[in-house]
């Protein structure tokens, strides 16, 4: 049963990978086509969009973990919903709501990957510290990625002449809004975790996390 059940969870696990290639290979080819059309806007957000895709790769190597697959399915799934239907087909334009839903789904996420980050600290003793301090680096991890952007957003603007920043500051005070929603969701779910063990996100996600990652946990099992 167990075997079973392993053999179901690599079919996943290389389907969701599949999935993962398959949309970052169609935003290297709406690159490609707007860089033979000159479309330099497009050419220069798809590039950092894809640049991004492997945001999770370069989490794992630069804290030597190994994260759930799902985030790298989620990254490559939010760019593409960003740049490959946000700007390429005009879902900002067409949806009022595409940029504000995108916003909070990328602060959930990226909160809710600062608390696995924290929480290998946390579980193995190496750090002591309440659970409202747990969710508290999860939100600002979140909320520091999420500000970063808008910046990123307004030099493109600032330098380029882009309109990656829509309204302007409508736009930008009102992501970051958003984004903060994200985060204190992200963190809420982190915090009812690391207090009573009663979160279904967080338990799936701790779960898989463990098992890529179970020398990190070794003095915790001491």
């Amino acid at each position: 049963m167990r075997r079973a059940s392993l053999e179901s969870l690599d079919i996943v696990e290389r389907l969701q990978i599949g999935i993962s290639l398959l949309l970052q290979l169609a935003i290297l080819i709406v690159v490609f086509g707007a860089l033979l059309k000159q479309q330099w806007q497009i050419a220069v957000t798809g590039s950092v969009a894809l640049a991004l895709t492997f945001a999770p790769s370069a989490i794992e190597r630069q804290f030597k973990v190994q994260l759930p697959i799902e985030f790298t399915l989620t990254a490559c799934a939010f760019l593409y919903a960003s740049f490959g239907l946000g700007e390429v087909r005009d879902f900002y334009v067409k949806f009022w709501w595409w940029d504000l839903m995108l916003h909070s789904f990328s602060a959930l996420v990226m909160g809710l990957i600062g608390f696995l980050l924290i929480y290998v600290f946390y579980m193995t003793h190496r750090i002591r510290m309440a659970p409202i301090y747990v969710a508290t680096i999860s939100f600002g991890f979140a909320v520091t990625f999420g500000t970063l952007w808008e910046i990123f957003e307004f030099l493109m603007d600032w330098f380029f002449g882009f309109n990656m920043q829509k309204s302007g500051l409508v736009d930008t005070m009102t992501d970051l809004a958003v984004n903060i929603v994200g985060s204190v969701v992200a963190a809420s779910i982190g915090y009812a975790y690391v207090k009573s063990g009663d979160s279904l996100i967080a338990d799936r996600l701790i779960r898989h996390f463990v098992a890529r990652n179970p020398t990190l946990f070794t003095r915790e099992k001491r």
